[in-house]
């Protein structure tokens, strides 16, 4: 199916690693990249990791990660040469050491708090607490590193290490973005999941702000692409959430690629698989939109689409799922998958139980009052139904409207009442006011009416989705 998980399609990696250590605090990744050469078969699309403290924006080691462990030991023994003649390798004014690490150490640096954890072959295995002191493992971050990091681009002028190298802590981001060992779903929580992605859209915001209010060396538009692309690739992210970077970032090109039915995407730990077309999609889309699903099979996972706005459309139909807070902190990321992975084929198969229904039925009503070769004719119109269901007029003399025909004909709606088609123009997005928050709905109309309690335009205000109005509205578009 082209909705599913694609947590489990991930591995660990086996790339070969370089430590590069005592870099200078203001070093850039072009200038590792510089420092180990043309020829340093470097992977894509984040082979550098810059780690920082994440509580005090400290600029510690450098990792590089290589194509294969043989790349990186020919890197080490190519730079350390240098060191026999007498010169010794530097960056800036400091001496730095070069030589070969592993996943493991990249890993147990990247992520330090994570206690009773063991990294093996680059996979993270937790272990048994028996310090009766400790409180064993508790996920890979703390609440307090993702705070700091989040202050560290919200507030950079508290830090000293910030007017240093301020693209630092969005380095770390993207580095961490990369490198959380997502495969390990029995290690993290969905909360774990809100949480990177919360810190990952105010990273977005605070340098969308920095990059038109200041001129800062160091913070450009290739950041903010790469942090960007750092959000759309993580295998977790919904793709409601994914337009929510998209949108803040305010990146006209990678909104006007995001598909339109990702904004209704109704499912918060499932995602869109790779390698499947819109098309095939809009199929299931079609199919989950016409299947029922008993409340009392995940109380947990409430439906929390608005039931009485029945004016309020979209593909996949009145669901929308999304797991309460309580219950994210308790919650696995792989009970997660398993429990939406049991309501997405439930409303798969009942969808095609009542489609066929439907079909049926449809069939049946009109084959009502027609011949034995299955023609109705009305005098002047004779409309033929064959046996596969397809249907030919045949017009005698005047064009006329058959009673029976028009009970089945698909009723016109005036062109303001269809569901918004996701084109943008340029002439409108040239103008950024209230036509965003008008663009982002999928029905415009909706946009000028009262919004419910929790509802903004007819779109649901959660952590995974967009603001559309008060967001652009409070930050003064």
């Amino acid at each position: 199916m082209p909705i599913g998980s694609a947590v489990h399609l991930q591995q660990s990696r086996k790339w070969g690693v370089v430590k590069v250590a005592n870099i200078p605090y203001s070093i850039t990744k072009q200038e590792i990249i510089q420092f180990l050469g043309r020829q340093a078969r470097l992977v894509s699309p984040c082979p550098i990791h810059i780690i920082m403290e994440r509580s005090t924006a400290k600029t510690m080691d450098c990792y590089a990660e290589f194509e294969t462990v043989m790349d990186a030991q020919e890197a080490v023994t190519r730079i350390n040469k240098v060191a026999e003649t007498g010169r010794p390798p530097r960056l800036g004014n400091r001496v730095v050491y070069v030589e070969l690490s592993s996943q493991d150490e990249l890993l147990k640096d990247l992520f330090p708090r994570a206690k009773c954890v063991s990294w093996q072959g680059g996979m993270s295995i937790a272990l048994p607490n028996r310090d009766p002191y400790s409180t064993g493992f508790s996920g890979f971050f703390t609440s307090e590193e993702i705070l700091g990091a989040i202050r560290h681009a919200e507030i950079p002028h508290r830090s000293p290490f910030c007017a240093k190298c301020p693209q630092r802590t969005y380095e770390s981001t993207i580095s961490t973005l990369y490198k959380f060992p997502w495969y390990a779903t029995t290690l993290y929580t969905v909360h774990d999941r809100n949480t990177l992605f919360e810190m990952v859209n105010r990273h977005i915001k605070s340098l969308v702000f920095r990059l038109k209010t200041t001129k800062t060396i160091g913070l450009d538009q290739r950041l903010l692409r790469e942090l960007l692309h750092a959000g759309l690739n993580c295998p977790t992210f919904n793709e409601r959430q994914k337009f929510t970077l998209c949108v803040n970032s305010e990146d006209i090109s990678e909104i006007l690629k995001f598909p339109d039915m990702g904004k209704w995407f109704p499912f918060d730990t499932l995602v869109k698989m790779p390698n499947f077309d819109e098309d095939t999609l809009l199929f299931y889309a079609k199919l989950i939109s016409k299947g029922t699903l008993h409340e009392q099979r995940t109380p947990e996972l409430p439906n929390n689409f608005p039931m009485d706005d029945f004016g309020l459309e979209s593909p996949y139909g009145r669901i929308w799922f999304e797991w309460p807070q309580e219950a994210a902190k308790r919650m696995l990321f792989e009970e997660a998958v398993q429990c939406e992975m049991v309501n997405l084929c439930s409303l798969v198969l009942t969808g095609c139980i009542n489609q066929d229904k439907e079909t049926t039925l449809g069939i049946e009503h009109l084959s009502i009052g027609s011949t034995p070769l299955g023609s109705q004719t009305d005098g002047k119109r004779t409309t033929t139904i064959s046996a596969f269901g397809t249907e030919r007029s045949d017009v005698i003399e005047e064009e006329t409207s058959s009673p029976n025909v028009d009970i089945y004909a698909t009723p016109r709606r005036p062109r303001n009442q269809h569901s918004y088609s996701g084109t943008f123009s340029r002439n409108r997005l040239g103008s950024i006011g209230e036509n965003w928050g008008q663009e982002l709905v999928l029905r415009p109309s909706a946009a000028g009416r009262t919004a419910r309690p929790g509802f903004l335009g007819h779109h649901r205000n959660t952590l995974s989705s967009p603001c559309f109005l008060s967001n652009f509205s409070n930050q003064g578009h």
